[in-house]
């Protein structure tokens, strides 16, 4: 806003802009957890498959992945919080198919949801599990793998954007610095205003559109 206006009454009207900011950033943040959670995930019905093939049970085979992923993930991590507070459920008769479905709800991740619900739906059908969990298993790391290899074919393109993002701002500072009041008109005058409130809605627009180009979900 100082960039654009040069007029601190103009800063207060971007205090709404700024709390919307955060919120966005919020929900960003949650993305970039779900997808690191996405692939503890994956790691733990992997240890399940081997537990499976290894002949326990299907309660059992999940307690014993979870004791598996101690050497791979700390005990702070979101999915050994899930994985102590199943076994908690556990010892308190609760179903594993309900453990994972309220996971699957509160984890906003649509693979781990439809983990739950086909786990759910066999469990019900008396299906194969060790099938079934394979399977499963293989989705999703087909999914994190396309995904891990558009990030790596985008991440020069993202950071192009990022500096393209911030251009604008070093070539305004660059010449405020070198030629004072060569911007003058555009802060002082009606028209200038209106000109650099077009730049700005220009501007905003444009970093709005090179997100979405870059930001491809799987």
């Amino acid at each position: 806003m100082y960039f654009f206006y040069h007029h601190w009454l103009v800063l207060l009207c971007g205090i709404p802009a700024g709390i919307l900011f955060c919120r966005w950033q919020a929900k960003e943040l949650a993305k970039k957890r779900q997808k690191v959670l996405k692939c503890q995930f994956r790691d733990w019905i992997t240890a399940v498959a081997s537990n499976l093939q290894a002949g326990y049970s299907v309660e059992n085979a999940f307690v014993k992945s979870g004791k598996d992923l101690g050497s791979l993930y700390d005990e702070n991590t979101d999915i050994q919080k899930e994985i102590r507070q199943m076994e908690h459920l556990l010892q308190n008769n609760v179903t594993l198919e309900r453990i994972l479905e309220d996971f699957g709800i509160r984890s906003g991740v649509p693979e781990i949801e439809n983990f739950s619900e086909i786990f759910a739906a066999g469990k019900r059908s008396g299906g194969n599990f060790r099938e079934i969990i394979s399977f499963c298993c293989e989705v999703i790391s087909a999914g994190i793998d396309t995904e891990k290899e558009i990030q790596t074919m985008l991440h020069g393109k993202v950071m192009e954007q990022r500096v393209m993002c911030v251009v604008p701002f070093v070539i305004m500072l660059y010449i405020s610095c070198t030629s004072p009041g060569y911007f003058d008109p555009l802060y002082q005058s009606p028209a200038g205003r209106i000109v650099m409130t077009v730049c700005l809605a220009v501007y905003m627009v444009s970093v709005a559109v090179s997100r979405r180009i870059v930001n491809i979900e799987v």
